[in-house]
């Protein structure tokens, strides 16, 4: 009943938000492959199914169902909308097929072996994201479709269910909604953090206030879808990748909470050098280092990523809606 909820709710959104010159013979196979993606990138909210699956099946089983999952949604576009190469398809392939069987190959171990094989993971995850290889793997069917979002949630939860389910990863507090307990803890993180990153953006002139050129009641609905979208894509991932894992291991690498949030707020710092295709843009990257900083500390506190998510979606949610 939810997923029939979802996909329908996903379905009429996506048709009503598609360019309206998109033709039906990419249209349909577009939200077709969005389906099928949407119930797959869900699936990792269901403990009790993780815990199902993890208990059925081998690691190597997992892994092969995992490459199937990430293959699936991107055939049903590539073939429906006649956009696949040769090239892509054996790309996809291959980085899916990594992403899925890293743990099913390199077994959990611990000490210097334990943590190259999880910083590998890390790397492999984090460049692919940032490389932008998803724009060519699934190239635009139709101007302005922005297909590479396929990519991107897939590469997500293909992410998030190999630590999950391979990795056996404890200590996220993953999930795609917060309990109410997380989401004071992330409202008021995000009302302590807010002032700091405005200041600090004003100080390095960063950002200026966007002009209204819609009602507040539409700029409200805007903002409020923005916040969903931001909570359960962008903070999602972000969140589970840098605090979830990240902050967790460096933590159990130096053996100090806060040694692990400092080289977890370095890495974020670093990761968006690259922002507007400026590199290095040390204003961005100073900025997203201060906000890291509030969204590890909300972790800690929350014990876990969802109240991180919430400070995290705010404050992105009030850049985008509001500054520019």
């Amino acid at each position: 009943m939810t997923l029939a909820a979802v996909w329908t709710a996903a379905a009429a959104a996506a048709w009503l938000l598609l360019p309206k010159d998109i033709s039906l013979p990419v249209r349909l196979p577009f939200l077709f492959a969005a389906c099928v993606e949407i119930a797959c990138y869900l699936a990792p909210g269901w403990e009790a199914l993780r815990e199902s699956l993890g208990k059925r099946f081998p690691a190597w089983q997992l892994a092969g169902g995992l490459w199937l999952s990430a293959v699936v949604p991107y055939a049903i576009y590539a073939v429906g909308t006649g956009t696949g190469s040769l090239a892509g398809t054996l790309a996809l392939v291959g980085l899916t097929g990594a992403a899925s069987g890293w743990y099913a190959l390199f077994r959990r171990r611990s000490g210097a072996a334990g943590a190259l094989m999880d910083l590998g993971f890390l790397a492999l995850m984090g460049a692919v994201m940032l490389g932008g290889v998803f724009g060519w793997i699934y190239p635009d069917a139709a101007e302005r479709l922005q297909a590479e979002f396929l990519g991107r949630v897939m590469w997500i939860r293909l992410g998030v269910l190999a630590a999950l389910l391979l990795r056996r990863m404890e200590g996220t507090g993953f999930g795609f909604w917060p309990s109410a307990r997380e989401w004071r803890v992330g409202v008021l993180g995000f009302l302590l953090l807010m002032p700091v990153l405005l200041g600090m953006g004003w100080a390095l002139d960063f950002f200026t206030i966007r002009e209204w050129t819609r009602p507040a009641w539409q700029m409200g609905l805007i903002a409020g879808g923005s916040f969903l979208g931001f909570l359960w894509v962008v903070a999602l991932s972000e969140e589970f990748f840098l605090r979830g894992l990240l902050q967790q291991w460096a933590t159990a690498w130096t053996g100090s909470g806060w040694w692990g949030l400092a080289l977890t707020v370095l890495v974020s710092g670093a990761v968006h050098l690259p922002f507007g295709g400026r590199f290095p843009n040390w204003k961005f990257a100073a900025l997203a280092a201060v906000a890291h900083l509030g969204y590890g500390i909300v972790f800690q506190r929350g014990r876990g990523v969802r109240a991180a998510m919430v400070t995290h979606a705010l404050v992105v949610t009030v850049w985008r809606a509001f500054l520019r």
